[in-house]
């Protein structure tokens, strides 16, 4: 399958970067915790030599990730996916959807991903088994009408495989729905075949793809030939963004991204505050920086731009959706405009 060459180890990075001592010398110690693996694609989107350049930031092992002072309070599975099994890959939360997890392999692992925990596990694509009993959960709860694909990466699998998946997934009558997950446009856009079009295409029921675009420098001519297959094929594409600390926490580097995005046919779905895991706990924000982010942009860049702020409630409790407060009193009904003016509405 085309791709871009996969690193794994510090010695192919320090041979493409010219890393400092003391940062090579962090990557060293964090990869044999947190192992590296990145595209040579992604890791020529970065434009320097630090291990604090936005791109690296998020692809590279960081000491951070290592600092029992920072990593104090992260949890391995935060979400509670494991306590919320059902089936074999399949984790139900919310009412109407469920999570299907069908591998742990991506092009480039993200240093804030929410499933460091699945990193060393051995996790090959779903047997007919595992399929068989996620159907057979998915048919005696008619009440879920969305399946989100995710891994893992699901484009990273042969594209044979992935129509089979998405085939069965999207067998139960109830199921109108089926959202994939993948980062493959961004970190390794090639790989986004004609064959794995047509799977996607093939299953029979409505298919969105979500990205995962964090920073502007990621939105490549190359990331948008991706999109645009994507798009003109008849595939919705929306996008979830993390708030990361040192990538995306400053106005004009999410204006940018989030009005990046529209002009790739991308609509900016989720800013997501980072969740408290274990290896990834320095790119955490704070919730009152991400509504004050996303209050600085309102009224100041078109509303397809900006996406939802939200987070995950531990243990498994479901999303939260946050706004920075608008309302100043009510009856009489007094509300902050986008400038700050106190106005009363009639």
């Amino acid at each position: 399958m085309p791709g871009s060459k996969i690193l794994t180890t510090p010695s192919a990075i320090a041979a493409r970067l010219a890393l400092s001592a003391e940062d090579l010398r962090g990557l060293e110690a964090a990869h044999q915790v947190y192992p590296l693996r990145v595209t040579e694609y992604y890791l020529s989107l970065a434009r320097s030599a630090s291990l604090a350049d936005p791109i690296l930031r998020q692809c590279l092992p960081h000491p951070d990730e290592i600092s029992p002072e920072i990593q104090g309070d992260g949890e391995p599975d935060p979400l509670a996916e494991e306590a919320c099994l059902v089936a074999p890959r399949t984790v139900h939360r919310y009412p109407d959807r469920v999570l299907f997890v069908c591998n742990n392999c991506c092009a480039t692992r993200c240093r804030h991903c929410l499933r460091k925990r699945h990193w060393e596990l051995t996790m090959p694509p779903p047997t007919d088994g595992e399929l068989d009993q996620a159907v057979a959960y998915l048919t005696a709860h008619p009440e879920v009408r969305e399946v989100l694909v995710s891994g893992g990466d699901p484009l990273m699998m042969p594209p044979d495989a992935l129509r089979h998946i998405l085939a069965r997934l999207s067998t139960p009558q109830s199921i109108e729905i089926l959202r994939v997950g993948t980062r493959v446009p961004v970190t390794d856009p090639e790989r986004l075949s004609t064959a794995h079009l047509e799977a996607l295409r093939g299953c029979g029921k409505p298919v969105w793809v979500a990205t995962h675009f964090n920073h502007p420098w990621e939105l490549t001519p190359e990331a948008g030939e991706a999109v645009a297959r994507l798009v003109d094929g008849g595939i919705p594409v929306v996008n979830q963004a993390v708030l990361l600390r040192g990538v995306n926490d400053n106005p004009e580097t999410l204006r940018e991204l989030f009005t990046g995005l529209l002009r790739l046919r991308i609509k900016p779905y989720y800013l997501f505050h980072g969740d408290p895991v274990q290896g990834a706990m320095h790119f955490r924000t704070g919730i009152d920086q991400g509504l004050a982010l996303l209050d600085a942009l309102r009224g100041r860049v078109s509303g397809l731009a900006l996406p939802a702020f939200a987070f995950d409630l531990p243990g498994g409790k479901g999303k939260i959706r946050l706004e920075a407060e608008d309302v100043i009193s009510r009856h009489p009904d007094v509300f902050r405009s986008y400038e700050g003016q106190v106005v009363e509405y009639l």
